[in-house]
Formats: C-alpha cells, structure tokens, sequence
C-alpha cells in the first residue's frame, strides 16, 4: 500500500489552508463596516448562498502565481477537507464579526442557518473520511490527512469561541463541535462495523461455523492493524497515538464477539480453538507480528476473555483432553496386540524387527504437549500430569500384556519375534521420558521409568533365558576334576554355542542386541562364578591350586574375546574371574589376605558364603587362617570403596 508522509503533506496542504481563508478574506472585505450597510447585507448573503458557484479572488500584487480560487463546494470534491473547513471558519468568523452591525436580525439568522447547513455538509464528508481509514491507501490517505488537519482547525476554533464567549457571552450555536470527541465515537462505531460486517474470506472454508467466525474477526483484526500502522499512522499527529488508539478499539470489538461465543457453550473443538486465538493466535500472530509490536502496547490490552471464562474453558478442554489421549493411546497399543493375538509375525525394517506401538504413542504425547501449549495457561501444569499419568497407565497395561503373552508362550510361535519387536519400543519410550523437554514433573518422570525398567526386566530376560538356557547343560562340567584334568574343550564348546545363539539375535535393534548381549555376559560369567561357589573341588597342593587359576583365566580370556567381538561394552566383566583366580593362586597367607581385600574392595557385595566357598578350593588353610582372611569383611566401608564407582555382582551369584 503506499503511504503519503505527514510532513510532506501538511506542508503542501497548509499552504492551501492559508489560500483558502486568504480567500474567504478577501472575498468578505466589503463587509467591512466602513462600507454601506447594504452592500453589506447583499454580499454576505449572496457569499453564504453562493457557495456552489466559483467566487474569483481580488487580484493583488505579487500574487500571479497564486492558485485560483475554489468555491466550498468544489475543495469538498476535490476532497481537499481541510480547505474547505478553512472556509466555514473564515465565513463564520466574519459573520459574527459583522453579525452586531446588520440591521436586519432576520437576515442574519437566515444567513447563520445556512453557515449552519454548510457544516453539517462539511462534517458528513469529514466523518466519512476518518471513519473509512482502514480502507484507505495510496493517494487516498491525502483526503484522510486532510480530514484530520480539519479536526485540528476545529478544535482550535472551537478553543477560540470560547476565549470570546467569555469575554462578550456569544458564541455560534454548533460550538463548540468537540472533534477530538466525535473522533473517538466515530472510530469505535467504524470498528464495531468492520467487525460485524465481514463477507467470506479465504483459508476459513473447512471450519465449523463458529471457528469460521472467529477466524474471519481475527484476519480482519490483522488486515486492519497492519492497514493502520502503514497508512493511517501517517495522517494522523504523534500525539492522537493512533495506532494503540486502533488497536484497543479492535480488542475491545474482538473481545465482545468472543464473549458471546463463549456464552452458547462450546464444543471441545471450538473450545480449543478459542483458547488458541486467547493463548496463542492473537498474542503471537497479531500483537506480536513484527510490524505491530513496535507500534502497539500489546501488554497494556490485556487478555481477549475474562479470567473466569478462560478458565472455565481450560478446565473443559483438559477433562476432554484427559479421556481423549487414553483412548488414543489405548488404541496404539490395542491395534498391535491384536496382531500378536492372532499370531502374525511382527514386520522388518532394514532387517530389523519393527513395532509402531512406541511411534504412535509419542506421536499423540508430543502432539497433546505441543497444543496445551497453545491454548493453556493456568491449566497447563495440570495437563502434563494428565499425560505423563495417560503414560504410565499405558505402560502398565502394557507390561501387563507382554507378561501374559509370555505366560502363555506354548500357544503363540510367534512371541519370540514380537519381544524382540517391542524392546525396541521400550528404548523409544526411555530416551522420550528421559531426553524430552516437555516440561513434565520429574517425579511423574521417574514413575513412568520405574514401570517401564520392569516391562524391560520382562522382556529382556525372556530373551536371555531364551538365549542362555541352552548354555546350562555345559556349564555342569566347570569347575570339576573332570574339567581341570581332562584335555576337553568344555568352554570352546560352551562359547560355540553362545555364539550361535548370538547370531539367532541379531535381527534385534543394534541398542537392543547390546543390552542383550550385556546381559547374556552377565550370565556366562555369573554362571562360571557360580560353579567355582559349588565346592564341588577341594585342591591341596599349591601346584593343583595354580592349574585351576591358570585354567580359570584360559577361559576368562576366551570368554573376553567372543564378547569383545560383538563389542561388548561390560568390560568390567573381563576382570572378575581373574581377581577370583589370584586368590585361589596365592599361597601366602599375608597376600591372600591383600588380594582378598582387593576383591573385597571393587565388589563390596560379595558376602561371607561367597568367601568361604572360595576359601573352600584351598584345603591347605588353616581353619585360622581362614578367619584372619574373613576378617576383610570387618573392614569399614569407606576404607574398602575406591574411587572406582562400585559395580553389582555377587549379591546375583546365589550360594547354598
């Protein structure tokens, strides 16, 4: 739109200001009392009734180049306003200059009414204008900058019969006019119409009635403040402030349309959308758009509904919101279940067994987050606990179902393939609940977590009783003599077969397959820690007692490469058979002790059943030897603990 700036226009339009009342001067200068009192009476009366043909000006010197003169009737349809108010003004001083001097009243009020008459011409063209400022644009805003420099002339006029009204107690019966009032009146009459009064507008075709009517106010709330700031700022003086003079009409206008809305009840949909254009909408579109916000005060308009109706509505929208998120996330859920029910074999992604469940229930928790956002205020802490509570109901019921499907196990071919499917689903659900910065409660946080680490327990450890079990048989044969003696390859074997049931895993998620695999070298190692508690091996001599250590880190060893391989990240596995065999090597009394506290130290959960079970294998200690080395369990905590951060183990290794 172009704009016309206010300076440039005023200094061309006040030129025209002078000529014009220099005009009406020179045009009333044989009314002078000096000349006689007919003449008078002839051209006043022919001047006020002659409006509406062209008055030529005396000719004076030094004045060739001056504009010809306009009738009243000709600066209105050139819409130059503001010349034509300079004339009413100039008439009207001259006729109650001069109104004291007439001999005949009669034609002097004759002549006052039709003065009269004029202004209200004056003042249908003058209104019209200024209420018709939104609209306006280009060369346009000239007539509007010339409509409001009338109503600076007025009120100045206005200012100046009353100074005389105190001085003689006359004064003309349409002052004062009071403009700057009217001014106020007519924007908010103009407003009010706009608002009222608008036909169809694009992007609003597929809304319910209601949204539609809100959407139509709020576009044109937009349109017409930015049409403001562009244009109709210009033609209007710092000091009218006009843009927040705009801009509190609009709110008051949308304010009262919403009101009414809110009153016929609403259903959840246009109640989230009226909560919208409260929150968010009109805050961030309007009053915030880069335009507006250095021209508005948006803060001082406060908000577009009562407190009390904004928090009725918040309160309907998170009770329909509450039931909504449950039967979407039930319904995420329901539709897998269903196919495990009936025995369908979960899809591959990339080779990968793949699952939508935790897909579709973030989806509606970042979705159900994002537009609480929008349209809640004080009821936005409330409605993270409604989710983060919908999230947790979820899992449960979640946890609840992959129990019972294990459970029945024998009935469905395909349960293999569906807990491996839904591991990964538990690591979308962790990194979500953990990573997130929904603002949710960190104690709603750490309630979702603790039931999703059990639905994890569940599966996982279906998967490595899966994966381990067929290990079982082979481990009966460690730590015998039949394994210290003979030459058979017993831990070959048994990792020939862990790896093969490695490779029977690996269309799980790569994250998954390595929690997998961590658990499953827990286990090996657990499992052969385990047998050396059995004290199924009693061992004498020293040289015995080195063959078992040195067999026992043989193995250690081989375990490690086989994990290592498949990168494993346990490596603090790799170092407990060792630690076990030193002390099993040892024959000092004095270094078992050492190294009994070291084993102590890095696994203070390592119990006295656990020590004499070792200290079992060594039947060449002395019952008191054995004591002095249980004595390391008497040792204080803190002198025990190193800075190594202290890793469970043998409080999972059971001794009879």
């Amino acid at each position: 739109m172009g704009t016309l700036p206010a300076e440039t226009t005023n200094a061309r339009d006040s030129a025209g200001d002078a000529l014009a009342k220099d005009q009406a001067n020179e045009q009333l200068d044989d009314l002078s009392p000096k000349n006689k009192t007919g003449k008078c009476k002839k051209n006043l009366k022919g001047k006020i009734l002659g409006w509406t043909r062209k008055i030529k000006p005396k000719t004076k010197p030094n004045r060739d180049s001056s504009p010809q003169a306009l009738t009243f009737e000709e600066y209105l349809k050139l819409r130059r306003i503001s010349e034509a108010g300079q004339q009413l003004i100039s008439l009207e001083e001259k006729l109650y200059r001069y109104a004291d001097g007439s001999e005949n009243q009669e034609e002097a009020l004759k002549e006052e009414e039709e003065l009269k008459l004029a202004y209200e011409t004056f003042s249908q063209d003058l209104w019209t204008t200024i209420a018709a400022g939104v609209t306006l644009s280009g060369e346009e805003l000239k007539r509007l900058a010339s409509a409001v420099r009338s109503i600076e002339q007025e009120e100045e006029r206005d200012k100046k019969c009353l100074e005389e009204k105190e001085r003689n107690g006359r004064i003309p019966q349409w002052r004062p006019r009071e403009c700057r009032k009217e001014l106020d009146t007519v924007l908010q009459k103009a407003v009010e119409l706009r608002m009222e009064d608008i036909l169809e507008v694009m992007g609003a075709e597929n809304l319910s009635s209601i949204k539609q009517d809100i959407f139509k106010m709020g576009k044109r709330v937009k349109e017409d403040l930015l049409s403001v700031v562009m244009n109709v700022k210009s033609c209007y003086p710092k000091g009218y402030d006009i843009c927040n003079v705009y801009a509190k009409l609009y709110h008051i206008a949308f304010s009262s349309q919403l009101k009414k809305i809110t009153e016929f009840g609403l259903g959840q949909e246009d109640c989230t959308y009226v909560l919208g254009w409260v929150h968010n909408y009109y805050q961030n579109d309007i009053l915030k758009h880069r335009d507006l916000e250095k021209e508005i005060d948006g803060k001082s308009l406060g908000s577009l509904l009562p407190e009390d109706v904004i928090k009725q509505l918040e309160s309907q929208y998170v009770s329909s919101r509450e039931s909504e998120i449950k039967q979407w996330l039930s319904k995420a859920v329901g539709n897998e279940v269903t196919k495990w029910m009936e025995g369908e074999i979960p899809e591959q992604m990339d080779g990968f067994y793949h699952s939508e469940i935790a897909i579709d229930v973030i989806q509606s928790i970042v979705g159900a987050v994002k537009e609480a956002k929008e349209v809640l205020d004080e009821e936005f802490g409330n409605m993270m606990h409604v989710v983060m509570w919908a999230l947790q109901e979820l899992l449960e019921r979640y946890k609840k179902t992959l129990e019972d499907f294990i459970k029945d196990k024998e009935k469905h071919k395909n349960c293999a393939a569906v807990i491996k499917a839904n591991m990964f689903n538990c690591k979308q659900f962790r990194d979500y609940i953990e990573k997130t910065n929904d603002p949710f409660e960190a104690e709603d946080k750490e309630k979702c977590l603790s039931v999703l680490s059990g639905l994890e327990g569940t599966g996982y450890r279906y998967l490595a009783d899966l994966m381990h079990l067929p290990l079982k048989p082979y481990y009966k044969v460690l730590i015998t003599q039949e394994w210290l003696t003979s030459s058979k390859p017993v831990m070959d074997n048994i990792l020939h077969l862990a790896e093969k049931q490695i490779q029977e895993f690996k269309k799980l998620k790569p994250c998954c397959f390595q929690e997998l695999l961590k658990r499953l070298h827990f286990e090996v190692i657990a499992e052969y820690s385990k047998r050396i508690m059995k004290k199924k091996i009693k061992l004498k001599s020293e040289q015995q007692q080195t063959a078992m250590a040195e067999k026992i880190c043989d193995d250690n060893r081989k375990i490690q490469e086989l994990f290592t391989c498949y990168e494993s990240k346990e490596d603090w596995l790799h170092h407990v058979l060792p630690k076990v065999a030193e002390v099993i090597k040892l024959q000092d009394l004095s270094m078992i002790v050492l190294e009994t506290a070291t084993l102590v130290r890095d696994y203070p959960d390592i119990s006295e059943k656990h020590l004499s079970a070792l200290l079992h294998i060594k039947a060449n200690l002395h019952s008191k030897d054995v004591k002095s080395i249980k004595k390391v369990l008497q040792m204080k905590k803190e002198d025990l603990n190193s800075c190594h951060s202290a890793k469970s183990f043998f409080a999972l290794v059971p001794v009879s």
